[in-house]
């Protein structure tokens, strides 16, 4: 079972930015020549994003990071499918918000970090506790599954209510539905492994109710998203067993 504590420390709630852009510094020398630092808001305006933006995109990036290498990792632990072809689309995801961060001529916080390895302090600490409880059963794994794409909707939605940035909104709305079917896919297997019915661990039972039920996750829902509080994640190990297809969810949720 997840403990109420790891759900809510989970997602950009517990964010802390701890890198700012400097202030710009303008140096006049003899002749008129000026050679001056851009602060940070005339770089976002000459980028065409706000700093949220920014932030968001560099925050995203690494947060499908972590969705990728923790389905890498449990794919490696149980064998199950299911890990294995969710975290092929994660690695679509990450590369997506790079090809964001390079059209905005962002650095990219996960360049040459191996699995498993996050700039981000917090989404260090995130996966290592993710990891831990995903290596207790197969049954654990699936529900660390669920809550993982529970909270990519909880922040994408927050995300999307922010920008209006065209380019940001389409990647991010496909994410969007992406996560739906991936918990779809975790939620499916975790019933036909255990014989219990998936609920909510994050999000609104309400609202995890209508994803599964076809809803995608696109919609606003009623949830307390990755900034609120959250449910605690509920459901015991039973007996393994093969995981069939998900609904709309990526590849088989039964074990090697």
């Amino acid at each position: 079972m997840l403990e109420n504590t790891n759900t809510q420390n989970t997602g950009k709630r517990l964010m802390s930015w701890k890198s700012i852009l400097g202030l710009g510094l303008a140096l006049f020398i003899a002749g008129g020549l000026m050679v001056l630092a851009q602060p940070a808001a005339a770089q976002t305006a000459v980028s065409g994003l706000t700093q949220e933006d920014i932030d968001s995109l560099l925050y995203m990036r690494e947060e499908e990071k972590l969705a990728h290498d923790v389905y890498v990792t449990l794919y490696d632990l149980w064998g199950a499918p299911i890990f294995n072809n969710i975290a092929s689309s994660e690695q679509n995801h990450t590369e997506m918000v790079l090809a964001l961060l390079n059209q905005y001529g962002l650095a990219d916080p996960a360049a040459g970090n191996a699995v498993g390895v996050f700039v981000n302090a917090d989404l260090q600490a995130l996966y290592d506790d993710l990891v831990s409880q995903g290596s207790q059963s197969y049954e654990a794994a699936l529900l660390v599954g669920g809550l993982i794409e529970e909270v990519d909707i909880a922040d994408l939605r927050a995300e999307l209510a922010t920008t209006n940035v065209a380019a940001i909104e389409q990647v991010y709305q496909s994410l969007l539905s992406a996560s739906g079917n991936h918990l779809n896919g975790f939620a499916n297997s975790y019933e036909s492994a255990t014989g219990n019915a998936y609920t909510a661990q994050l999000l609104s039972d309400a609202d995890v109710a209508a994803i599964l039920s076809g809803g995608n996750g696109s919609g606003n829902g009623n949830s307390q998203g990755a900034r609120g509080g959250g449910n605690n994640g509920q459901g015991q190990g039973g007996n393994q067993g093969n995981g069939g297809n998900g609904r709309n969810s990526q590849g088989n949720g039964g074990r090697r």
